[in-house]
């Protein structure tokens, strides 16, 4: 605050008052009666240095919503600025609904049954969320995702298709004569009806995926139905002599259609390279053969060893029909690539074959001369090579003849000169266009003499057209007249030297260059046959992989069968005592059958041998059996002698049983047992279950029906009962797959089959969900209810909730910007200011049509301000500040030589001049570093009046 301050001073300390200037002394008293000093006090406050810039307020786009297909607009249930939270409904086209979800991208394709990514697992998580059953939320679309997509879809009421007519799955049971009898009640039906419409129809391309996977089961069904060989081990002889091969013959039960490679290994008591030489590790067996035979060769040596066994496996094989399913499978894939690259390799020769034909075509065209390349020929534009070797259209041949004349022109000027006047020239000069120096000087064309006569007579026109004073001709049109004139002649009478020449001839070469050049056509041919010789050598590698493919696949599809047998190898230094071995005559025998054994000796007998035995097992004697008396005699002169045992029959079905013969030594040491002195054979009970089904009825899309597999009896062990299924229903289409067989469980007496019917209605589309960081702002609604639009047609489109605040600054406001730095924000709409921060800062300029160059940023602010879209605000931006700075007004501070002074006041009323350093301003306020201090007054102006 300014004060007005008089000061007193003795009248005697200043002789000559009236002569005192302030500005000139150091120290000076003040006249009470004629001075008048206008001072302030030092003061200590804050300042600032603030710009102001522009900015306003946006609401930034996040993603405009397109229509996913073509289609009619339904119920439009948001509108412009209307705030939407995940699980809104948005709109409807053609009864398919627009829903907000939350995700973290948008779906950008249908999905259907096996569909496979992080968009499936995205959809998961939104069914789950939404209180939907998916089962595992993973990144596989299966049926519980269909059903959960269902319920979902059912909740906003989405419209379904056109009903379907019903549709039947028959169930009938197949014959399996080793496992059960089919009953009379063989087969039961499932109708199919329509689902209940609250979902989308099944779209054109999903139907035509499904058919084709439901092709793919069906032929991988025919190659299942194809005969699995299952391969077994045998050899003739039990016993062999040292140093004697060892003869096995692997067989199979039905031909391979293809090499089979089983794995074979051999263990037991003998050492390799010791006892016997290590055969081949896999042995095959050749497409359309049933058996295959290898050697093992024993290795004979001096030392007496007892009996010792060598047992032959089968390493590998599948162990079941159901086993060997995923085989089955990996042999059709690879038949079927082998198939399809076979098919393409043919397409791809006969494409070959018409490419090499055309471009055979198109070389003969080329090298055809025609009557246009003849005159070329005949006027020594071309040689005859070149007419041969081009195609040269009559435009260009008339192109090639302009040229040449230009070459023959200007070599005759070149040649002859210019030193000599033509008749046209002539008559330029009879006309007075040219004087006889310029008519020398240059060669003349017809062409320019005719353009200069006609600019002469237009600089005549414009002359008379003066002279007669005509409205609207000055002399500027003369001198236009004249000026067109003269630049014509300069033009035509400008020397031809050796340069033009050699231009025109170079002009000329790069025309028949050009014109030589083959069609664009046979070159695009010639590209187009290497494309598909490329391809064909692409091909020739993929069908060599894929058969090979192929062939380890079906070399690995059998069942293992009896997969090992053990033989003994007898030492011929060992003393030859008879040494009984025994063997079962098979593995399994039925009821009313006999079970055989054999009993075998290394030696042929010089005299009659009673061989003691025991029967035992798990068969009853007596009861599933006959009970032998337990010693049987084997005749001089034999090597082996069989012991018979009748199996008896009953009508039970029961489980296999087991009947085991054990030889015992004998008393008197008339023989001596082997290792194998004991077999069993196993009694299959011929008695099998009845089946029959029961189930079916009636279900709509989407539920499922059981049907019930009954047996009479339950069977003793786990049975395979196959069954088919058909109808007027599609498999993959109107129901899912079934296997075709079913287990049914020893001790158990039904098994069921579930026809899981599929709702073909059901699908996804991407364009059903929209996904965003809800809640999100709507924008603009560009559609209403009733239009049509087509795919890709903006429907609205999403904004941020909040306004966001852009400023805009000049490269020099830009300089003294940074982000972090506190600002005021001023919208004049309701007179609304709030502080804030800037946020972000562009260091590229944005350059205007204009050319002028801004910069943009962001600026968030503490408090909302209420605005529109667009609307202007100030933003005040402090780019310096002094807390607590000594401060004088700007007007007491004075300028002395470069020095800067203030006038200060002392305590005995004395004005004294004083050197002070400044530092920064802030309006009428300068800061003092030094020179004064916090209450003393300084001068602002002395008033003499």
């Amino acid at each position: 605050m300014k004060k007005i301050l008089c000061l007193l001073v003795l009248a005697g300390a200043v002789v000559a008052a009236a002569v005192w200037q302030p500005w000139a002394d150091d120290e000076v008293a003040v006249d009470v009666g004629v001075d008048r000093a206008i001072a302030e006090s030092v003061s200590v406050r804050t300042l600032t240095d603030e710009i102001t810039i522009r900015g306003e307020l946006r609401r930034d786009e996040l993603q405009v919503v397109t229509a996913a297909a073509p289609g009619k607009v339904g119920a439009v249930t948001v509108s412009d600025g209307e705030t939407v939270e995940a699980g809104d409904l948005l709109l409807s086209v053609d009864g398919r609904q627009v829903v907000a979800v939350a995700g973290d991208f948008a779906f950008y394709r249908s999905l259907d049954v096996g569909s496979e990514g992080a968009d499936v697992r995205q959809l998961e998580e939104v069914l789950s969320a939404a209180g939907h059953d998916v089962g595992d939320v993973d990144d596989l679309y299966t049926e519980e995702t269909r059903a959960g997509l269902a319920a979902w879809q059912a909740a906003y009421s989405y419209v379904g298709t056109a009903p379907e007519a019903d549709e039947v799955v028959t169930v009938t049971l197949q014959a399996n004569p080793v496992g059960y009898t089919v009953g009379p009640v063989n087969a039961v039906s499932v109708r199919i009806g329509p689902a209940r419409p609250t979902t989308g129809g099944l779209q054109s391309e999903q139907t035509v995926e499904v058919v084709t996977t439901a092709a793919a089961v069906v032929a991988a069904v025919a190659v299942a139905d194809s005969a699995v060989p299952t391969v077994s081990l045998s050899t003739a002889a039990v016993v062999v002599v040292e140093g004697r091969p060892v003869v096995v013959t692997l067989t199979a039960d039905v031909a391979p259609t293809g090499d089979l490679e089983v794995p074979i290994s051999v263990s037991g008591d003998v050492v390799v390279d010791e006892d016997y030489v290590a055969p081949d590790a896999i042995v095959v067996i050749p497409a359309g053969s049933t058996s295959a035979t290898f050697e093992i060769s024993t290795v004979r040596d001096d030392d007496r060893e007892p009996y010792e066994d060598l047992k032959v496996t089968i390493i590998g094989g599948f162990d079941s029909l159901d086993a060997v399913a995923p085989q089955t499978l990996a042999v059709y894939d690879a038949r079927k690539e082998v198939d399809d690259l076979l098919d393409r390799v043919g397409e791809l020769v006969d494409d070959i074959a018409k490419k090499r034909d055309e471009v055979a075509d198109l070389e003969a065209e080329d090298e055809l001369v025609t009557t246009v390349e003849d005159r070329l020929v005949a006027v020594g534009i071309l040689t005859g090579d070149q007419a041969r070797s081009g195609d040269v259209s009559p435009a260009e041949a008339a192109e090639l003849e302009d040229l040449q004349q230009k070459v023959d022109d200007a070599a005759e000027v070149v040649r002859y000169g210019t030193d000599f006047i033509t008749t046209v020239e002539e008559r330029l000069v009879s006309l007075g266009i040219l004087t006889q120096a310029q008519a020398r000087s240059g060669d003349v064309s017809p062409a320019e003499a005719a353009e200069l006569e006609d600019l002469q007579q237009a600089v005549e026109d414009v002359d008379e057209d003066i002279s007669s004073g005509k409205d609207g001709v000055t002399i500027l049109d003369w001198h236009a007249a004249v000026a067109a004139r003269d630049d014509a002649l300069d033009a035509a009478i400008d020397d031809v030297t050796e340069l033009d020449w050699r231009a025109a001839v170079a002009a000329r070469d790069d025309a028949i260059d050009d014109a030589l050049e083959q069609s664009d056509e046979l070159q695009d041919r010639r590209d187009e046959l290497d494309v598909l010789l490329d391809e064909q050598q692409r091909l020739d590698y993929r069908l060599a992989s894929a058969r090979e493919t192929l062939r380890v696949a079906q070399a690995a599809r059998w069942v293992l069968g009896d997969d090992e047998v053990t033989l003994s190898i007898d030492d011929p230094d060992v003393p030859d005592e008879p040494i009984l071995v025994l063997r079962a005559d098979g593995e399994t025998v039925g009821e009313g059958g006999t079970a055989t054994f054999t009993i075998e000796t290394t030696v042929e007998l010089v005299e009659d041998l009673d061989v003691f035995y025991v029967v035992g097992g798990t068969a009853t004697a007596d009861a599933d059996f006959n009970a032998p008396d337990g010693d049987i005699t084997m005749t001089v002169g034999q090597e082996r002698v069989v012991l018979s045992i009748p199996i008896r029959t009953d009508d039970d079905v029961e489980g296999d049983e087991t009947v085991e013969v054990r030889l015992l030594a004998d008393p008197s040491g008339a023989y001596r047992l082997s290792d194998r002195d004991r077999a069993s054979m196993v009694v299959e009970s011929n008695d099998l279950p009845e089946l029959t089904l029961s189930g079916g009825g009636s279900v709509v899309e989407g539920e499922s029906s059981t049907v019930t597999i009954l047996a009479d009896q339950a069977p003793t062990e786990d049975t395979s009962v196959a069954y088919s299924v058909s109808g007027s229903a599609q498999v993959g289409v109107d129901y899912a797959v079934v296997t075709g067989t079913a287990l049914l469980r020893a001790g158990e007496r039904s098994v069921d089959v579930v026809i899981r019917t599929i709702d073909d209605d059901v699908v996804f589309q991407p364009g059903d969900m929209v996904v965003a960081d809800w809640p999100v702002r709507v924008g603009t609604v560009e559609v209403e209810e009733g239009d049509y639009v087509q795919q890709g047609t903006s429907l609205f489109d999403l904004t941020e909730p909040a306004f966001t605040i852009r400023l805009t600054a000049s490269p020099t406001d830009r300089a003294q910007l940074a982000v972090g730095q506190d600002v005021t924000v001023n919208l004049d709409a309701g007179d609304q200011e709030s502080p804030g921060t800037i946020t972000e800062l562009d260091d590229n300029a944005t350059t205007s049509s204009t050319g002028t160059e801004t910069y943009e940023g962001v600026v968030t602010a503490v408090e909302d301000l209420v605005g529109v879209d667009g609307a202007v605000v100030t933003i005040d931006v402090v780019v310096e500040e002094s807390v607590d700075a000594v401060v004088v007004p700007i007007a007491a501070v004075l300028s002395d030589g470069g020095q800067e002074t203030v006038r200060v006041v002392t305590a005995e009323g004395v004005i004294e001049r004083r050197a002070v350093v400044t530092g920064m301003l802030d309006g009428a306020y300068v800061e003092v570093v030094s020179g004064v201090s916090p209450g003393e007054y300084v001068i602002l102006e002395i008033d003499r009046s």
